[in-house]
């Protein structure tokens, strides 16, 4: 599993690194141009723009080579294997954002370091996206499905000034989960997380197994 998510970082090699530091410039470019905008805003753009842009290349770069694919899942690699190493590269992505935005916020600003819960929200936000995100290139192609959430893609792409145009009280929309203990919520956050992307992973290894290579 290591050597096909060290595989899809490698094909891409260039973007990989392209994406990593526009990730680190992310928070540091927000916390000093648009410092009212709410971290947890922040971390969802670049957990969003990152996994997107990263799942686009491979497929892309992939789907350039489909013979390569034939043979890599011929052996020694199953074909569910190679639809788990996407999933993983989001996870990785995940954990790197996260870093990233603490570390920013850590040096800049600590009090605005997220709590346990919005990040977990950040996470279910981002599991939902990219969980129907991928079945949908399983099922049409990466070309298709970039059409497909060319809105999202859009939106993202505009980054800071798509997100300070958020009304401040859309933020209190939400103040009803504070009526829950934080480790209720937590749990809830996390099994929900888990259980989209189980889910998503099973669509997209059934939609995978079905095709021909």
């Amino acid at each position: 599993m290591l050597s096909l998510i060290r595989k899809d970082f490698l094909i891409v090699k260039k973007l990989t690194f392209i994406t990593m530091a526009l990730i680190v410039l992310v928070p540091i470019f927000i916390s000093f141009i648009a410092p009212e905008i709410p971290g947890i805003f922040t971390f969802l753009y670049m957990l969003i723009f990152g996994t997107l842009m990263l799942s686009q290349a491979i497929s892309q770069e992939e789907a350039r080579y489909p013979k390569a694919i034939s043979l890599l899942c011929a052996a020694p690699y199953s074909r569910s294997a190679c639809v788990a190493s996407k999933y993983f590269v989001f996870i990785a992505t995940f954990a790197y954002c996260y870093l990233v935005d603490t570390l920013v916020k850590l040096l800049i600003n600590p009090s605005a370091v997220l709590g346990m819960t919005s990040v977990l929200f950040v996470l279910l936000i981002g599991v939902i996206i990219f969980g129907i995100y991928m079945p949908i290139e399983y099922q049409f192609g990466a070309v298709k499905a970039r059409f497909m959430f060319s809105t999202v893609i859009i939106l993202f792409s505009m980054g800071p000034s798509m997100i300070s145009n958020f009304d401040p009280n859309f933020l209190s929309a939400f103040s009803v989960f504070n009526q829950y203990p934080s480790m209720m919520l937590n749990s809830i956050l996390a099994a929900m997380s888990i259980t989209l992307f189980a889910a998503s992973l099973i669509i997209s290894t059934k939609i995978f197994l079905s095709k021909e290579l």
